[in-house]
């Protein structure tokens, strides 16, 4: 391939890039993205190993995944694994508040009634196809406004009015409507906007919306037939 002057070329170059190409003028640096450092075999095993450990502590109940990985994290950047100044770039605010919102109104439907009053509405149109009626129908629309408003507000919606037609049913264990929340809400196929990998791909690969519906539909379909079908079969007959 031939370059020409204005080409943009993504290099991985080594750490004298910089002194060779500013001693011509073939190169103009436009940006420089984050090194990646090759770390020593003990860093390596400390950041497993201490992960794996702090999990284990926790499933046995001795001492909290919070405060084993905050441990971790120390220890990490005592051994200049990680630097003070980059964990703030680590951090997923908008994530944090979207968690923090989606508990809020989820407990604020349960607490006015609205999840009650949406779930008899729920049971009172589905009931005569059973359980496995309902949890076809809150994957339908849990998944429908996954598809259009994200997964996190979906799920924020659905989740508490699920558990609510659990409880009304009279079921000892809510877990399938649980689940089939969860399942719903990650089954993003049919639009470009239900999440970012969707995103990531629809302008680069020239795709249009019918294309994510033309695949996304028949995908999902299958995807909630099996969902709907094993949490049944599983927890309910």
């Amino acid at each position: 391939m031939k370059l020409l002057a204005g080409d943009v070329l993504l290099l991985l170059a080594g750490d004298d890039f910089n002194k060779l190409s500013s001693e011509s003028l073939d190169f103009y640096l436009i940006s420089k993205i984050k090194d990646f450092r090759k770390l020593e075999w003990y860093k390596v095993a400390v950041l497993l190993g201490g992960t794996a450990l702090a999990i284990l502590l926790h499933g046995l109940g001795i001492l909290s995944l919070f405060l084993g990985l905050t441990v971790v994290l120390i220890i990490a950047m005592v051994l200049k694994i990680a630097s003070p100044k980059d964990l703030h770039k680590s951090l997923d605010l908008n994530l944090a508040i979207i968690i923090a919102m989606s508990l809020a109104l989820g407990l604020a439907m349960v607490k006015t009634g609205v999840a009650h009053a949406v779930s008899d509405y729920f049971i009172r149109a589905l009931e005569p196809l059973g359980e496995i009626g309902l949890l076809a129908g809150i994957f339908v629309i849990t998944n429908l406004l996954a598809s259009y408003i994200t997964n996190k507000a979906a799920v924020a919606l659905i989740f508490p009015i699920s558990i609510t037609v659990a409880l009304d049913l009279g079921l000892a264990d809510p877990t399938p409507f649980i689940l089939i929340v969860a399942f719903a809400g990650a089954a993003n196929f049919v639009t470009p906007i239900g999440y970012q990998t969707n995103l990531m791909v629809y302008g680069p690969g020239g795709y249009a919306f019918k294309d994510f519906m033309k695949i996304g539909l028949p995908l999902t379909i299958l995807y909630g037939i099996a969902a709907v079908s094993i949490l049944y079969f599983y927890y309910l007959a």
